[in-house]
Order: C-alpha cells, then sequence, then structure tokens
C-alpha cells in the first residue's frame, strides 16, 4: 500500500490543475485536475488502484511512498552518505587575509591582517595531502582570502604542486576560487584554468553607482568598470565558468535589475559560462553587525529573488531554478573539510576566521583537530536533531542550509538570528512555476501570481528560535495547509 509522501509540494494552477514537487526524490510534473482529485483520495484514506497507470507514475516519481516506508530515515540515511564521504578532501586555502577592497558588509569586518602563506605552511598542507591521501578519490581546494589574487604566486604554486601529488595518488583534482575580480585579468584567467580552476565567484553589488560605493577599492577609488572589463575578456579567453555573486539589501534592492540590463548590453548575456546569482546580506558576525538596518527581511528577499531570477533568465545570465539537494552540506560540516588560514591556523568555517578564539587547530598538526570541541561543534551538528528542521517539506533541498548560524547565532544580528532558513522557503513556488513556463508546460494565464505564492508555513509548522547553545525549537500553533504533488515530468 501507498501512503503520500512527506516531502511534496504543490503550486495551484487555474483549472484545477497543480505543479507538483518532491524534495526528496527531485520529481517535478504538471498534474491535471484529475490526477490531483485522484492524490486528495488517496490522501483521504483511499486504497489506490496499483494498476492504474496515474499512481504508478506518483510512485515513480516519489509522490506516493510505501505506508512501511520511513521517509524521514531515508532522507537521514542518503544525506550522511553524502556528507561524511571519507574519500573527499575539501581544503578551502587563504593565500592571504590581506584585501584591496574596504566593503563595509564584509563578514570579516576592516581590520584584516596583511600576511602572505609561508613556505612552511604550504608544506605543511602538500604533508596533509599526502597522510589522507591512501582513502581519498577526490580533492577539492576552494582558494579564499580576503583577496586571494593579491598573492596570485602562491596561488600557482601551490596549485601546481597539490596537483602533482594529487596525480601521482590518482586523486581526482578541482578548484575554484572567490574574488573580487579586480586583478582577474584575461592573463591570470588563463593561469588559473591551467590549474584546474573551474569555477570563479565574483561579486557586483549592482551598477557602477551602487557598486563602486559598496565595492570600492581601500583608497576609495571604484572598481565596477575594471571588474566589468576583466569578467569580459576572462570568459571570452577561458571556459571558466564565472558565478557573478550579487549581494543584496536595502541599500540596492530597487536597482539590482539595472546591473542585469547592463550585463547583458555589454555583451555577457547568453554566454554559457556566466551566471549570475542573488545572495542577501546579512549581519552574521560582529564584523559586519554596522549594517544590521540595511538588511531585508525574509519575506522581502524572497519576494524580492524571485522576481530577479525571472529577469536573469529572460537576459540570458541565469539557468531555470531547480531546488539544490543537500545545500547545507558545505565543507564545514565535513569530516575532511577545512579553512587553512596564511598562518597554518584552521578552521572548520570561512565565516570563523577573523574570531582565532574559533580556530579548531594548525596545520601543522592535524591529529589534535580530532579532539577539538570546536571541530566536534560542527561534525556533530545536525539538522535532524533541530524539530524545525525535521517537519520541514525542504529538509532534502535545504540540509539546515547552514551550521554556522545555528551555531553562533548569538553573532547574529535581524531576523536570520531567529530563522536561518535559506531564501527557498520563502519562493520556492515561484521558482517552479518560473521553471515551467519557460519550459513551455504552462503558459503565463495558466496561474495568478498572488495565488502562487510561497507560504512558509505551508513547508514547516515550526519557526527556528535561538536558546542560548542548545539552540532549541518553539512550535508555533499554525496548522498546515494541505498541499499535494505532481506526476507528468517535464
Amino acid at each position: 500500500m501507498f501512503k503520500p509522501s512527506r516531502y511534496n509540494i504543490f503550486v495551484h494552477l487555474r483549472n484545477g490543475r497543480c505543479l507538483a514537487y518532491n524534495s526528496l526524490s527531485g520529481g517535478l510534473g504538471l498534474w491535471e485536475a484529475d490526477e490531483w482529485a485522484l492524490y486528495q483520495r488517496i490522501e483521504a484514506g483511499e486504497a489506490p488502484d496499483p494498476l492504474d497507470s496515474s499512481v504508478g507514475e506518483m510512485v515513480q516519481a516519489g509522490y506516493l511512498v510505501s505506508t512501511a516506508m520511513d521517509e524521514l530515515r531515508t532522507m537521514e540515511q542518503a544525506y550522511r552518505a553524502h556528507r561524511f564521504d571519507p574519500g573527499s578532501m575539501i581544503l578551502t586555502i587563504a593565500p592571504t587575509m590581506a584585501c584591496n577592497f574596504g566593503c563595509d558588509y564584509c563578514f570579516q569586518g576592516q581590520d584584516k591582517p596583511a600576511g602572505s602563506m609561508t613556505p612552511e605552511v604550504q608544506d605543511a598542507i602538500l604533508a596533509h595531502v599526502e597522510q589522507q591521501a591512501a582513502g581519498a578519490r577526490s580533492l577539492h581546494v576552494a582558494w579564499y582570502g580576503g583577496e586571494p589574487l593579491v598573492r596570485r604566486e602562491i596561488i600557482e604554486r601551490l596549485s601546481d604542486r597539490l596537483i602533482e601529488c594529487a596525480a601521482r595518488r590518482h586523486i581526482a583534482y578541482s578548484a575554484m576560487m572567490v574574488t573580487n575580480g579586480y586583478l582577474l585579468t584575461a592573463d591570470v584567467a588563463r593561469s588559473l584554468w591551467a590549474r584546474r580552476v573551474k569555477t570563479i565567484q565574483v561579486t557586483l553589488d549592482g551598477a557602477p553607482e551602487d557598486h563602486d560605493q559598496r565595492r570600492a577599492l581601500l583608497s576609495g577609488k571604484p572598481t565596477f568598470d575594471r571588474i566589468a572589463e576583466n569578467l569580459l575578456a576572462a570568459v571570452e579567453a577561458t571556459p571558466i565558468t564565472f558565478s557573478i555573486r550579487v549581494n543584496i539589501d536595502r541599500r540596492n534592492a530597487d536597482r539590482v535589475v539595472d546591473l542585469l540590463d547592463l550585463l547583458w548590453r555589454r555583451g555577457l548575456g547568453g554566454r554559457r559560462n556566466f551566471q549570475v546569482y542573488f545572495a542577501p546580506v546579512e549581519a552574521i558576525t560582529t564584523g559586519c553587525h554596522g549594517v544590521t538596518d540595511a538588511c531585508l527581511s525574509k519575506r522581502e528577499y524572497g519576494d524580492l529573488e524571485a522576481r530577479l531570477a525571472r529577469h536573469a533568465f529572460d537576459r540570458g545570465l541565469s539557468s531555470l531554478p531547480y531546488p539544490p539537494r543537500f545545500r547545507g552540506t558545505c565543507a564545514a560540516v565535513r569530516p575532511q573539510g577545512f579553512v587553512i588560514l596564511p598562518t597554518g591556523e584552521i578552521h572548520k568555517c570561512w565565516d570563523t576566521v577573523n574570531t582565532p578564539g574559533r580556530a579548531v587547530g594548525t596545520i601543522f598538526d592535524m591529529a589534535a583537530i580530532q579532539r577539538s570541541a570546536e571541530a566536534l561543534r560542527f561534525t556533530d551538528w545536525s539538522p535532524l536533531d533541530n524539530e524545525s528542521c525535521r517537519s520541514c517539506r525542504i529538509l532534502p533541498s535545504c540540509a539546515g542550509a547552514c551550521a554556522y548560524k545555528f551555531l553562533y547565532a548569538e553573532d547574529t544580528r535581524g531576523e536570520q538570528a531567529v530563522l536561518p532558513c535559506p531564501s527557498w522557503k520563502y519562493n520556492i513556488k515561484e521558482r517552479l512555476v518560473l521553471r515551467a513556463e519557460k519550459s513551455g508546460a504552462i503558459g503565463p494565464h495558466d496561474y495568478d501570481r498572488k495565488a502562487i505564492r510561497t507560504d512558509p508555513a505551508e513547508l514547516c509548522t515550526e519557526a527556528h528560535a535561538p536558546d542560548a547553545a542548545l539552540h532549541e525549537t518553539t512550535r508555533t500553533s499554525r496548522a498546515t495547509r494541505r498541499v499535494s504533488l505532481p506526476v507528468v515530468p517535464f
């Protein structure tokens, strides 16, 4: 016998139809009115006919599951296998914490150390990789800072050594970089591509009038035009995927569209290796508490992001959205995930790098990290320990979103301190409709924008509430509206 999945999400359209999505299976489809009616009868307790083709499709797509199946346990098993893969090493390496920019919302604060990674630290990184190589299948390196390209020579030299080590040990090697883009010329991009850097994240916070106020050089001089010129040259010179992050708060929210239009006019739309995405400015560390009042609420940001996603796709600057899988399993919560600072100090999360007391050890004594209470906070943390997360329909997509926001809620200001959930919880329906519409499955006449607006209470009847270090949750009295999901894939 079968029962409805706990991870079904439905977007109701006109004429009784609906979009159905299952966050565990990833199934997405369009249901006709009779299929929705069938699902409702099964949800009400009617025994489904196993020979009915619609029932079979619902089972295959994950909308109906065996009555004997414990979906939460199944989800947990998949999550743990993904998170605790012993063959995966992820190293975030900062050749320097110095930066040539002076962004007011930087979570690292304004007072950054200027030192560079010493040869001794580089040697110790290689020694660590060699030591872990016997059980490793893959090594992924994220170049980070500060501004990593301020010390480009370290990146090139250490990359060459890591690539050689990985090849000799038959380990798959890949890399990415987070950079402000000011020093990212075409020649630099070619050098990085030769050293297996496949993805580079660069931030543009709006058209020049906004970006240059928020992301100027330490001297105060503007940066937008040079970054934009670098990006166009680098996109044409290499196959690297450039992921353009747009940080949004109240100060630039109304004009982000201007940036998208400008990038399109400059010839960056429609390129397979150039994609724009959006992120809210959040006051999550003491270094950026000064921008608390500028932060958007989660509801405001979710609504805005949904509109921007549509405009970005129309300009050829982003692909169609699809809910991620286990998005919250970043390197911080993986046993072999470490952030290595220029001094050799090691952290689990890059949000803690400017707080020495939250280091988990040093690259010179990796064995001690296994005994570090700070490291155990991250590796022992699980979204499944939180009742709000356990009850959420998008848990397989979110996976808790960010362990740091749970573990260090006391450092966070604004709404994020109470509700550390991703924007998908506030716009998943709008994003699914965008995908369906642009894929040709439905048209603008098939839905009402107000009627499809995401209601977080449908996804999770619990609200996160920080409670000292325990971070327990407070149950709310919200009732959950019945919802259901699709069969015919796009």
